[in-house]
């Protein structure tokens, strides 16, 4: 007899949330006269609690069956449903989904293909509509006559600013950006020249009083 375990997704800002599938998932049990072998809970309240999901699959035992409320419980993103999805059915679980009236049995299934088609299907068309959408904004954009990309000047981080201050003192002693580079094992000295050359630093080192520059 296989093990049957549920699954439902907490979020303790959204009590209606993890309500409704606390009551979906009770309703089904109590109308299918079902046994649970075990209630897996995992609160996630942030999107960073999102890999807590996969901590669960370490509950489900190989050909057991999963019960969950709705698909949405797995992510949410499509892509990651779809993951979440394919690693149950990789360790041989039964996935049964209430609200979307699904039982996805295994990969080699005809109707389980199917279903993953559709969704491998929907992530395509959802990353073509963002892309659209972020072309069609661009280009409104620039019929309104705005600027696009970031303002003239902008300074972004660079990887040299945990050096900024000891580079600025070998700088101060008179070392080429050559030796610079070489002495704080930078690859290559062009990024730490340009670096250099884009936050005016000697410039700001030679106003500086008692600079050696």
């Amino acid at each position: 007899m296989l093990n049957i375990f549920t699954f439902t997704r907490i979020n303790t800002y959204n009590t209606k949330y993890t309500e409704e599938q606390v009551e979906g998932i009770a309703t089904y049990i109590k109308e299918n006269d079902i046994i649970i072998y075990h209630n897996i809970e995992v609160i996630i309240d942030t999107p960073n609690d999102e890999k807590n999901i996969l901590d669960f699959l370490k509950s489900c035992q190989k050909n057991s069956v999963l019960i969950a409320y709705d698909l949405n419980v797995f992510g949410r993103t499509i892509e990651n449903i779809l993951e979440i999805i394919k690693i149950l059915l990789e360790h041989k679980v039964k996935i049964i989904i209430i609200k979307q009236n699904l039982e996805l049995i295994d990969e080699k299934d005809v109707l389980t293909q199917m279903i993953l088609g559709v969704i491998s299907m929907t992530i395509k068309l959802e990353k073509k509509l963002m892309s659209l959408r972020t072309k069609e904004a661009l280009k409104a954009k620039v019929l309104k006559g705005e600027k696009l990309g970031k303002p003239l000047g902008t300074i972004q981080k660079s990887k040299f600013d945990l050096q900024k201050d000891k580079i600025e003192e070998l700088l101060n002693l008179g070392l080429s950006v050559r030796k610079i580079a070489k002495l704080l094992n930078y690859n290559n000295h062009i990024g730490l020249n340009n670096y250099v050359k884009k936050r005016n630093i000697r410039k700001n080192l030679s106003s500086q009083p008692n600079s050696l520059l």
